[in-house]
Order: structure tokens, then C-alpha cells, then sequence
């Protein structure tokens, strides 16, 4: 594994670059957590790609973990989308990377913000979403703090915003707040894990949270192939309700396998075996081994008289 940065529209920012023991160039991945989680987090994942021959780029987003920018723990969406296709300028550039073939995987909402990259991107040839979770960020919010609960947290953006304006800084306040025995220590426990990581954002955040919707442009990453791997078990926060809706309006190619694990079940053990062999096997078949669309020469007089002889 080798610690790079690489530039995203100006900020440094910081990626781990895994490649398998080769001397061919091979497709390569760009993977994102979510939030404002760490790419030291995505170290459970990479070494099952790289073991299938996929050289892997974990990324810190700009203003999280080991990236530059001001101020810390800036939780927008679309600024991570940004941060996903900087990473694949950067694969581009390495020698030991396809730059042909490159795909992105993305966990919870790092999965959707990963496919809103390659809706805009046409450079990523082949997506991966594990546990989805926002694809309506104003649904997601309704659903999982109910509309009273929206509601108080509009009254908070909105003397957010006055202090802002008047030139204060946004609140500071917890990345994650999870209720549930199996997953309330999960916070604690990742900031003892990953020294870079803080367990905070901006207040600001929720504001670019309520207005990404990367569900009203899903149906444009077609043909892009897609692979959802969804949570069937308990699970508040990765809904399967929110992963099937944004299905449903997806072109082919594409899959939504849904496993019989909980909120954690994908993360460790047999769950994240499962999760990342469909993954592996989705890349391997789509990235690797399809046909890429070659592009038409222009014709000339002689190319088209020739055809005619």
C-alpha cells in the first residue's frame, strides 16, 4: 500500500493506493466511505479487490481524515462527487492502471455519491453501492428523524445560517449519533481505530444533506452498469425502502441483491465475504472482461469508396 495525494480542484488531497503483485496494468477502483469517515476505514474492503487483480485507491474527501482544505469535516455530497472524479484523473496517471477501465464503489451515502460521479463522469465504466442509504437526502431525513423531527432541525439551519451570514462559523456538531445496542459504541470505537478521524461536521452539512437527491438523475447513468448490495436485516439507517425506489428508476445493466444481514452485517465476517465476492464478480464481469464501446473513425472519401468496391 502506498500513501499519495492527488488534487481535487486545488486541495490536496489524500488516497491509499493498493496494487496486486503484476507487472500488467489493471483496471483500477476508486472507493469512498461515507460521511466524514476515514480511507483508513476502507482498508476491511481493499485488500479483497486487490487480491482479484484490481489496483485500489481509497480516498480521504477534502476537509476529512489526512486531506487538506478549511474548514474540517465539510459533510457536502457534491463536493465528494468532485473528489471521486479527481481520484480517477489521478488513476488515470498511474502506470499501473488501465485508464480505460476504471470503477467506483462507494459504502452507505459514499455509494451514492459514487454513482452521481458516474452519472456525471463517463470515464467510470462500472459502479458498486454497498448498504445505500441517501438517495433522497429530504425522504432519507423525513424517514429516519420523522417530519417533526426535520422540522427541528430546519429552526437549527436556520439560526445556523443567520450566524453564518453575520460572519460567524457553522456549528460543530457529531458526524454519527446511532441508537441501538450494536451500533450506539460504533463512534467511540472508530475514533480509537482511526487516529484521523473525528466524530463531527458542520452544522451547514445537513443543509447540502436535505438537497442531494442523486435519485432524479439515476436514470441517466445507463449504460453505465450498476450493482446495489442492500441490507435485508434491521436496519434503520441503510433503508432498503431508499435503495429500491432509486433501483427502480436505474437502466440496465443492473442488480439489486439484498442479504440477509443487519445494520453492521456487511461490514464484518460473512457479510462483507458475501458483499464484496458479488462485488468482485460485478467488476470482474463488467470492467475487466465487457467490451468497451469503441468510437467510430471519422469517414473519409476513401474509407467510403473502398466500402463500395
Amino acid at each position: 500500500m502506498e500513501h499519495v495525494t492527488f488534487n481535487s480542484l486545488g486541495t490536496r488531497c489524500a488516497g491509499d493506493l493498493y496494487l496486486p503483485e503484476t507487472s500488467d496494468p489493471v483496471p483500477g477502483l476508486v472507493l469512498g466511505h461515507s460521511g466524514v469517515m476515514v480511507k483508513e476505514a476502507l482498508a476491511f474492503f481493499a485488500p479483497y479487490f486487490v487480491k482479484a487483480g484490481f489496483a485500489v485507491l481509497a480516498i480521504d474527501y477534502r476537509t476529512v481524515g489526512s486531506s487538506e482544505g478549511e474548514p474540517r469535516g465539510l459533510d457536502y455530497p457534491e463536493r465528494q462527487v468532485e473528489d471521486f472524479r479527481s481520484a480517477v484523473s489521478y488513476l488515470q496517471t498511474r502506470p499501473e492502471v488501465r485508464p480505460e477501465r476504471i470503477g467506483v464503489w462507494g459504502v452507505s451515502v459514499g455509494g451514492s455519491v459514487a454513482a452521481q460521479a458516474a452519472v456525471l463522469d463517463r470515464r467510470i465504466k462500472c459502479v458498486v453501492v454497498q448498504s445505500p442509504s441517501v438517495w433522497n437526502g429530504w425522504r432519507y431525513l423525513e424517514r429516519l428523524l420523522g417530519r417533526a423531527g426535520v422540522h427541528a432541525l430546519r429552526d437549527r439551519l436556520q439560526q445556523d445560517w443567520q450566524r453564518r451570514n453575520e460572519g460567524g462559523q457553522s456549528a460543530r456538531v457529531p458526524h454519527l449519533t446511532l441508537e441501538g445496542d450494536s451500533v450506539k459504541d460504533t463512534p467511540d470505537m472508530s475514533t480509537r481505530l482511526f487516529p484521523t478521524y473525528r466524530n463531527e461536521k458542520t452544522l451547514d452539512s445537513a443543509e447540502h444533506l436535505l438537497t442531494f437527491a442523486p435519485e432524479n438523475l439515476i436514470h441517466r447513468l445507463a449504460p453505465t452498469p450498476l450493482l446495489m448490495i442492500a441490507n435485508g436485516g434491521w436496519d434503520p439507517y441503510h433503508m432498503l425502502e431508499e435503495a429500491q425506489s432509486a433501483f427502480a428508476k436505474a437502466g440496465e445493466p443492473k442488480r439489486l441483491a439484498v442479504l440477509p444481514y443487519d445494520v453492521l452485517g456487511l461490514y464484518t465476517g460473512s457479510g462483507l465475504e458475501e458483499a464484496t465476492a458479488l462485488a468482485i464478480d460485478w467488476f470482474d464481469l463488467h470492467l475487466r472482461r465487457t467490451r468497451l464501446a469503441d468510437i467510430t473513425p471519422t469517414p473519409t472519401y476513401e474509407s467510403v469508396a473502398a466500402m463500395t468496391q
